[in-house]
This record gives C-alpha cells, structure tokens and sequence, in this order.
C-alpha cells in the first residue's frame, strides 16, 4: 500500500525496458489527482485496463464501503473491481495491496483484527492487452487508467491518427467506443493530447461522444518519464451531431487564425532538395526576435514553398518554464524568402503590415502567455495552438 510494491518493479525493470513497453505506474500522488473531486458513490463497477500494480484502484479502494468484516470487504470488492494487464505478476502485485488495504482499514476504522489468508485473484482480473479485450461496460461502470505512453502503430480507420500515435490516445478510444452512455473515464495522458495539432481530430470526434468535465494540464509525470501530463475526466453519452458541434464552436470569440494563415516553415536542413536559384533565408538563429527584418542576412537555393512579406515569424521551440511563449520576429521585406521548419509563419490574411504589428501586441501580451500555458505544455508551439489563441483588440 506504501508504494514500495513501484519501488520493486522499478528496481527490477530497467529504465529502457520501462521507456519501451510504458511501465510508468501512476503512484499515489497521481492516483489521489486524477480521482480527487470525483464523486465515486455514483459508480458501481471500477474497471483499470492497464492496471500495473493497482494504484489506481488502490484509490477507489479508499473510497469504498466497509463490510461486517474485511473478508466480507474482499468479497465485495472483488466483485466491484476490475483489472486488466499483461503481465500476471502485477496483477497478483495489485490484488495482494487491495487485500492489504482492505485489512488496514478494518483495523484503523472498526478496531477489528484478523488472521487473514490472502485470497488468490478473482476472475475480473485478467491477464491480456487492453487493446484487444472486450472490457463489457455497461451503464454505472468507472474506467480509472494511466496507459502506456509509447507510440504504435494506429489500426486502419482509427480516430486517433495514422501510422505511429500515441498508445494512451488508442486505448482511450478502445475504452470510449465500446462503452455505453453513462460510464465514466478518469485517465492520465500525455498532455499532446489535449494539446497537440495533430490529435486535433481525436478530440473533435471525442466531443461527439463524451460530455468532458475536464480536461486540464498537470505539468511533468515525473523524474524517469520526461513529459508534460494532463488528467481527462468525462461521461459517455449518446453521439452528437456535426450540427450540434458545430453550433457549440461557432460561439466562440475571434482568434488569431481568423485573421492570419499559419504554417510551418517548409525547409528542413539536410533533407530538402536544392535548386540553383537563390532566395533570402530566415532562420531561427538569424531572425532576432523583437526585430523587424526589411533585407535577410542569409541566402540558400532550397527547392521547396517561398514565402513574401508581409508576415510574422514565431519559434516553434517554446517551453512552459520560458518567459515569454510566443517568441516573434516582423518580416516586411516583400520579395521571396525562404523559411526554416524551426519557425512557424503567420500571414495576415488582408496582406497589411499593421495587421501584422496588432498581432505582435497580441503575441506580447501577457494574458497570451497565460493562455498558451495552459492550452499546451508540451516544448513547442503547433500550427493548431496559435489559430486557436484568442485575439485580444486594443
């Protein structure tokens, strides 16, 4: 129950062994985040598809009624929880910490004692891959999980993406699209997706699906795990029309890509061809930020998209812990450039230099860095963070 049970498996497993197959329990600090405000009394069943050694459901356990005794507290749990992992050795790992729990709590709230023999696991805790299994939710259910974090391959017409995505955001979908209305999800992700461009239509069908109570950042996992977390709490329901969505966003107020058109930068060094001609060259070295450039001071002959001025140029390399997020530089100088993938493009979509000059107001505004904190932790800006930014007039 104390956490030693990480400890172990974490001294047993090397770090690489971890990275490659997301070996990252969640803990109790995090286990005590994701549930925290939640009202459990709402939910029957409690169900970890990636349960690791239970710290999750070890929370809920904290949460749930005694019995007269704790034999009888074992009993009913067993039968209120569920725990799915590939490996059997964490799931006898859980169940004896959720037997232990169960007999801490009698001793500490009833001052009763017992001779307990610990139980060998009930049938809901199975040993398999959350992908594949058919978890039979129904109406009731809570989903509590931390899943893996590694990027896999994506299977044909998933939701998430193609190719290589997220293994968090593929069961997050496995889970939703085989739960009826009224489960709940509790789960702690890689902040991209909350966050990140390219999991912008993972989350525009999940919306369809899913009525979200939150979906907030919660900065770094942890020492061992470099990367930016958010905790996604949400309800199933019904599926909800293109209308309705749309209807919802259309409310929103003015951001800045409805007044500019942003891209990434097309020259990648190394790997885009060369031409025989020659254009000016912006670089995230030579493009000063703060600094209007009228003439570039490097020139290259790459054969890709050219850009003309006017437009604002911001460093796609940007971290919660900078001063300033939205880092900027004014680009007036009209004939053709080339643009590094380092730096993201903003065109003013009327093709005006004071267009350009109210955006970098509102890039140095510091309501925008409070914004872009909590919109995206991950270590760099995307096309889809600054469309979206809010337009501040003034």
């Amino acid at each position: 129950m104390n956490g030693h049970a990480t400890d172990f498996v974490y001294s047993t497993l090397s770090l690489a062994d971890r990275r490659k197959h997301g070996v990252f329990f969640s803990g109790p600090a995090w286990a005590k985040k994701i549930l925290s405000g939640q009202k459990m009394a709402r939910w029957q069943r409690f169900i970890d598809p990636s349960v690791g050694v239970g710290d999750l459901l070890i929370e809920v356990c904290n949460y749930l009624p005694l019995e007269g005794s704790s034999s009888k507290t074992i009993e009913n749990w067993a039968e209120r929880l569920v725990a799915i992992d590939l490996r059997k050795s964490f799931l006898d790992i859980a169940w004896l910490r959720i037997q232990a729990l169960a007999v801490h709590r009698h001793s500490v709230e009833k001052n009763q004692t017992s001779d307990f023999v610990f139980r060998g696991l009930p049938k809901s805790f199975i040993v398999g891959d959350a992908l594949t299994i058919d978890l039979n939710l129904r109406q009731h259910d809570c989903v509590v999980m931390n899943p893996p974090y590694q990027r896999i391959i994506a299977p044909t017409k998933s939701i998430v993406g193609k190719g290589k995505r997220s293994a968090a955001a593929l069961h997050l979908e496995h889970v939703i699209l085989q739960a009826p209305p009224g489960v709940g999800v509790f789960a702690l992700v890689p902040d991209v997706l909350r966050s990140g461009s390219s999991y912008e239509r993972f989350r525009r069908e999940f919306r369809k699906i899913v009525d979200v109570s939150s979906f907030d950042p919660f900065g770094a996992f942890g020492n061992q795990a470099d990367i930016d977390v958010a905790i996604f709490a949400a309800t199933t329901k019904a599926p909800t029309c293109e209308n309705q969505v749309a209807k919802v966003e259309s409310a929103q107020d003015k951001n800045v890509g409805d007044f500019f058109d942003v891209s990434v930068g097309p020259v990648v060094p190394h790997r885009t061809p060369i031409t025989g001609k020659v254009y000016g060259y912006l670089t995230a070295k030579n493009a000063v930020v703060g600094k209007d450039i009228s003439l570039p001071e490097e020139f290259a002959s790459y054969a890709c998209r050219v850009e003309k001025g006017p437009f604002v140029i911001v460093r796609r390399t940007s971290s919660p812990s900078d001063r300033k997020r939205a880092r900027s530089t004014m680009v007036t100088y009209s004939k053709e450039l080339l643009v590094e993938n380092h730096l993201l493009i903003l065109k003013p979509k009327d093709k005006k230099v004071s267009t350009c000059r109210a955006l970098l107001r509102v890039l140095n505004d510091q309501s925008t860095d409070e914004w872009l904190n909590n919109f995206i932790r991950c270590r760099h800006l995307t096309v889809g963070s600054l469309k979206q930014l809010p337009w501040i007039n003034g």
